[in-house]
């Protein structure tokens, strides 16, 4: 056969993947799977959404499967403007300041697209989302970063910030964080733009959970001073309004990176989801991402607590933070594989298939974070958290390392 681009050969698949598909082949199995590994939110999207949806595509067939706008719908745009000055009090121009994505992955892939070449330098905070990494392979960009620890809450290091910002052409970090749920601190974040600014640098601030939080409030780095030339948000609809698989996300910020990305959204894929789009402009419109939020926040919290006490119940030796925001834990597990003797790989991959409980390892979120692994908190009830890491305590027990 003919070769194959290197660009692909050189993108490995993730474990994450991996991990996806042996939960279920599992469940198809017949096993009773306890899901700490989705990346998702825990609840349906909100029925009256739904409902409002339905009715629309039935009574509007060929407006709702038509194509639509490259940058969004004009309508959706203003809509998302409100919402950005809502919760932060920036203002913007819908018109010109906001671009409509296939979720976040796209709007990730745009961002580097329009702000980096072949051959520039992205900087990155270690551990974090995993396809930072393997979009900067099939694009062709460098990578520095800068490690983020359990024992500091993974905040980067200022002094590492300082000296890689030379050496890159865009920083690019979430908040919280995925898979460490840090909420990056407003030192830190000030830090990030300020040396931006200064060294004229790209910041892509990706802030998809920015509505999951249970204590303290999102901390937009868009406010601080010469953010509006230099910050490009990346947004997401997939957790707040709890539509991942309707894949609709969107970028905002500075007009003439706006105005140049939506030239490479019209190569890349057109436009977004006419459906989805309406679907946003229902949630929005009528005030249902309030209401789903308002219902789901105090159950995930609930969660995120049950989860953080049985850590600490069945896990002692472990090491990790409480997190305020976001969906996972990451807890530091090294004591346990050092005694066990085997990777996060290996033992992700032999609890899912001897306990049925499936999580990620931490290698997944690349580099040096194989002694973590991260559990999707939000995806199970209490007393199905405590009894997946109970499995895990069992598993341990069996192989006389507890």
């Amino acid at each position: 056969m003919p070769s194959l681009s290197r660009r692909v050969m050189v993108t490995e698949t993730s474990p994450h993947r991996v991990l996806v598909d042996l939960a279920l082949e599992l469940r198809l199995k017949g096993m009773d799977v306890i899901s700490f590994h989705a990346g998702q939110p825990g609840f349906p999207p909100y029925s009256e959404a739904l409902k409002d949806l339905t009715k629309t595509l039935l009574e509007k067939p060929f407006q709702t499967s038509s194509y639509a706008p490259s940058k969004g719908y004009p309508k959706l745009r203003h809509l998302i403007a409100e919402d950005i000055k809502k919760y932060s009090g920036i203002t913007i121009d819908p018109d010109k300041q906001v671009l409509v994505t296939i979720g976040g992955a796209e709007a990730i892939t745009i961002s580097l697209l329009t702000g980096l070449d072949n051959g520039d330098k992205v900087l990155l905070l270690a551990p974090t989302y995993s396809v930072y990494w393997g979009l900067t392979k099939l694009l062709g960009i460098g990578v520095e970063y800068c490690e983020q620890d359990v024992n500091n809450g993974f905040q980067p290091d200022p002094e590492c910030l300082k000296d890689k910002i030379t050496r890159v052409k865009a920083v690019l970090f979430e908040s919280p964080g995925n898979p460490t749920s840090r909420v990056i601190s407003e030192e830190i974040g000030k830090l990030i733009v300020d040396l931006a600014v200064d060294h004229g640098r790209w910041v892509f601030f990706d802030e998809a959970y920015k509505h999951i939080y249970y204590e303290g409030e999102h901390v937009w780095i868009q406010r601080y001073p010469g953010a509006e030339e230099t910050v490009i948000s990346i947004d997401s609809f997939s957790k707040d309004l709890a539509i991942p698989g309707f894949r609709l996300g969107y970028l905002w910020g500075n007009e003439e990176f706006i105005r140049q990305a939506a030239k490479v959204k019209g190569y890349l894929s057109i436009s977004a989801s006419n459906i989805s789009q309406k679907l946003a402009m229902i949630y929005l419109e009528k005030g249902y991402k309030e209401l789903y939020l308002k219902q789901v926040i105090p159950e995930y919290r609930k969660r995120r607590d049950a989860a953080f006490e049985a850590v600490r119940k069945y896990l002692p030796e472990a090491k990790l933070i409480k997190p305020r925001a976001g969906m996972y834990l990451f807890p530091d597990i090294s004591y346990y594989l050092e005694k066990l003797g085997m990777t996060d790989v290996e033992f992700a991959k032999d609890i899912a298939l001897k306990k049925h409980v499936v999580f990620l390892p931490g290698s997944a979120f690349l580099p040096g974070t194989n002694r973590y692994i991260r559990l999707t908190f939000v995806t199970e009830p209490p007393e199905r958290i405590e009894e997946g890491i109970g499995r895990i305590r069992a598993y341990l027990e069996e192989k006389g390392v507890v």
